[in-house]
């Protein structure tokens, strides 16, 4: 039990520490989240902005750093094993993790499709969002989940400035947790806030006649949905997953625990909280799956915590802008 709490109190620690010292809840200082966007030619600004907070490009790291902390928690017996960790992670964090998650190159071509799927659909509809690149800064989600309050208010003072000075006043967010944070947690504690906020899916159903999708395309033909807690709960984006993926020609199959009754996936507590994470997305997904083998996921931290049962039970986990990927590929 000692040995787990320490391991929780590091976690936390490290990635307060992270957030603090580079902006990044990596720890990273080198450019990581913009390679997705190299071949797209987004404009730098704009008057409208899509922001990736660089959730769906780290999904790599993320799983590389949680099998790390598995892997170290039976020596947290050791005496100021504490204090090693968190000074490694500053000096050797980065190098360590890059290297890592080589292994991972999947579900970083997966996370790359996603978001190309996304900017390719918004064009489709008449949105040509801006990209800020190696400036792009990250929303502080992961701060606000996990219950630190204090770092995550300095953190989203600066968020807020660099999205401010980019001129654009419109943000499109590839994700629920970003979402959330901009359109609810960020207001609370800026004043004047002046920023209008919609995630994706919202933009889409406003022009969804113009998403004209090759369903010749499409990798699948029948799919169960897994509503986000955040997406439903805090955002209220049920219908628009549900009209998207039919305008894109997929049959739904719905679970019992679904829109506002939906059950977690787990996240986003594996970062520290690894053992309860898994029990929790175990009991989900083998819920999906007696579904449908297709899963379709609308947040990173769903897909990284399903994912990992794809080959135990037979399924895949498809994230929408997977599916949007598929099908409009060649279309623009």
């Amino acid at each position: 039990m000692k040995s787990s709490k320490r391991l929780v109190l590091n976690a936390l620690s490290t990635l307060k520490e992270n957030v603090e010292r580079t902006g990044d809840p990596l720890g990273f200082c080198n450019d990581y989240w913009s390679s997705w966007a190299s071949d797209l030619n987004l404009p730098h600004s704009g008057n409208t902005i899509l922001f990736t907070s660089r959730m769906y490009q780290m999904l790599p790291y993320v799983l590389a750093a949680t099998r790390m902390v598995s892997s170290l928690k039976p020596l947290l017996r050791l005496k100021g094993l504490d204090l090693m960790l968190s000074v490694g992670n500053r000096f050797a964090g980065e190098p360590l993790l890059r290297w890592k998650a080589r292994g991972y190159s999947e579900i970083k071509e997966r996370a790359t499709k996603s978001l190309q799927g996304v900017e390719k659909a918004l064009q489709q509809v008449g949105c040509q969002p801006a990209f800020l690149y190696e400036d792009e800064p990250y929303s502080g989600a992961l701060l606000n989940d996990l219950g630190l309050e204090d770092p995550m208010k300095i953190h989203i003072s600066k968020v807020y400035k660099i999205l401010m000075k980019s001129g654009s006043r419109e943000i499109i967010t590839v994700d629920p947790h970003t979402t959330h944070m901009l359109k609810d947690i960020y207001p609370q504690h800026i004043e004047n806030y002046a920023l209008s906020v919609n995630h994706y899916l919202e933009r889409l159903t406003r022009d969804s006649n113009r998403l004209n999708a090759h369903s010749d395309r499409l990798p699948i033909t029948e799919l169960v949905i897994h509503d986000s807690c955040v997406m439903t709960r805090n955002l209220g984006i049920v219908d628009q997953t549900r009209a998207i993926a039919r305008q894109l020609g997929l049959k739904i199959v719905e679970a019992n625990n679904n829109r506002l009754d939906t059950a977690c996936c787990g996240g986003p507590v594996e970062y520290a909280f690894g053992e309860l994470s898994e029990q929790i997305s175990r009991i989900r997904i083998r819920e999906l799956a007696s579904f449908s083998s297709n899963i379709l996921v609308t947040c990173p931290i769903c897909l990284i915590n399903f994912v990992k049962y794809e080959q135990e039970l037979g399924v895949r986990v498809w994230d929408m802008g997977e599916i949007l990927f598929s099908v409009l590929k060649k279309s623009i």
